[in-house]
């Protein structure tokens, strides 16, 4: 394995590692994920790249960049050549590579479902390539009974026994159970350790699994670094990215890094299908899962049934490979959505922000959302608008009702127009739930007024003109 940085390595790990080999802590502080991710989008928006920030025109590329970090502390951080050459030296004597995003090799896996929130740099042990061959999840908790260990065991052997890889954290208990029943197997395993990477490697149990590339090892963080609960959490993204499908064999109701871990896969990411463990004691934190889209595993018994689930779980994800590119409008609107967000970072960084500073760009933003919608075939659901302009569906769903709203009072504008909400949805072919709120909110703003037998609405312009009228006719 070759030790030798490019030079967009050099400035990544400059900027985001610590660099702690040899020392306590790091001289100044790194870059955050956030920080760095900001960074880079604005890099990649000027067609740069992170090493002209070594080229000795640092000032220059940072103006050009409009970047709101510290440039003394750039400086700093990008001067610390000679302590990087070190921990390089220090990582070498431990067969410990070292890859960052703008690699080839970076792990194809985390950079496609990840993006921009795949780790600037990672750190490993062992073959890379496994990495991205894919395999069964299996996550767990630490202190485990010993029939779960046993089933962790058997669940890794199967996997093996399968021809697939095993991925999991690494930590006592489920982690290290399953991984060890599939390297007994003669199967491949990726650990993805929070912390502790370079005793990890140093482990007598570990060296020849390493040395024959049936154990891979890696850490988004400082080989050195010590434990802390965040970057547990922040790890177990990382596990089921790499994976096609998980397993949770167990986990502790609303705490703890599996639990956490699963929640944010069901409830956000969705990178891979989540299963929970079916037979046996199951505890209230699978239930859970359960309750919220985990999939209750099959059990299979025979590695072919393991073949089967894990190519199901490939399958799928290759559907979704295969759906069109965003549109160009749909882009620009992510973009549009960036710049939103950047121009609100500013604003609070001059602590200037207040509620009539963001009315022109949200306004902005929504025109544009406004396009994309009425460009639209068809029925107009949430589903249908978080699909088309990729966002989820409770911003759907917002953008939706303010749209209805909008098109509502355009439709009651200017004439004696009296419609039912049915024939409102019909006639803007959307839900008619959406309709009945908006109709409401507007009766309550007197905007329109509700009629019933037969329930209608009409506008309170033309009721008045309506009393006008008989007032005349009165006279």
């Amino acid at each position: 394995m070759t030790f030798d940085l490019s030079p967009n390595t050099q400035a990544i790990l400059l900027l985001t590692a610590p660099l702690i080999a040899g020392r306590a802590k790091p001289v100044v502080k790194p870059l955050g994920v956030g920080e760095y991710r900001s960074l880079a989008c604005r890099l990649r928006d000027l067609n740069r790249q992170p090493s002209d920030l070594l080229t000795g025109h640092l000032r220059d590329v940072l103006i050009e960049c409009g970047t709101q970090l510290d440039t003394p502390r750039l400086e700093q951080l990008l001067s610390r050549g000679l302590l990087l050459a070190q921990a390089v030296e220090h990582w070498r004597t431990r067969a410990i590579w070292v890859r960052s995003r703008a690699d080839a090799d970076y792990p194809r896996r985390l950079k496609k479902r990840l993006g921009d929130d795949a780790p600037p740099v990672l750190y490993g042990c062992g073959d890379p390539a496994t990495l991205s061959a894919g395999g069964l999840a299996v996550v767990g908790s630490r202190d485990i009974p010993s029939t779960l260990v046993g089933y962790a065991e058997n669940v890794g052997r199967l996997s093996a026994e399968a021809g697939r890889g095993l991925i999991s954290g690494g930590a006592r208990g489920v982690d290290q159970a399953a991984m060890r029943g599939a390297l007994n197997a003669g199967g491949r395993v990726a650990g993805v350790l929070a912390n502790g990477l370079e005793k990890a490697v140093m482990r007598r149990e570990n060296r020849q699994a390493l040395m024959d590339g049936r154990m891979t090892l890696i850490s988004q963080y400082d080989p050195a670094a010590g434990f802390q609960v965040g970057h547990a959490m922040q790890r177990n993204k990382l596990v089921y990215a790499l994976a096609d499908a998980a397993l949770v064999v167990n986990a502790d109701y609303e705490k703890g890094g599996t639990w956490a871990g699963a929640i944010e896969q069901l409830d956000k990411l969705k990178l891979v299908p989540i299963y929970v463990r079916s037979n046996g004691e199951v505890a209230r934190g699978i239930e859970e899962l359960r309750a919220r889209g985990a999939r209750p595993w099959p059990h299979p018994a025979t590695s072919a049934a393991v073949e089967r689930v894990l190519d199901a779980a490939r399958s799928n994800e290759q559907r979704k490979s295969e759906r069109p590119p965003p549109s160009s409008a749909v882009r620009e609107l992510s973009v549009l959505l960036d710049e939103r967000k950047l121009e609100g970072t500013a604003r609070r960084s001059r602590n200037d922000a207040g509620p009539e500073t963001d009315l022109a760009p949200a306004n902005e933003l929504f025109a544009k959302v406004e396009q994309l919608i009425e460009r639209m075939n068809g029925p107009v659901t949430e589903i249908s608008v978080a699909a088309r302009l990729q966002v989820s569906k409770k911003q759907a769903d917002i953008w939706l009702r303010r749209f209805v709203e909008g098109k509502i009072k355009d439709l009651f504008k200017g004439s004696d127009v009296c419609k039912t909400e049915v024939e409102v949805a019909e006639l803007l072919q959307v839900p008619t739930k959406h309709t009945r709120s908006c109709l409401r909110r507007l009766v309550a703003e007197d905007a329109l007024e509700k009629l019933s037998r037969p329930l209608r609405y009409r506008s309170v312009k033309d009721i008045s003109d309506d009393l006008l009228s008989l007032d005349s006719a009165s006279d």
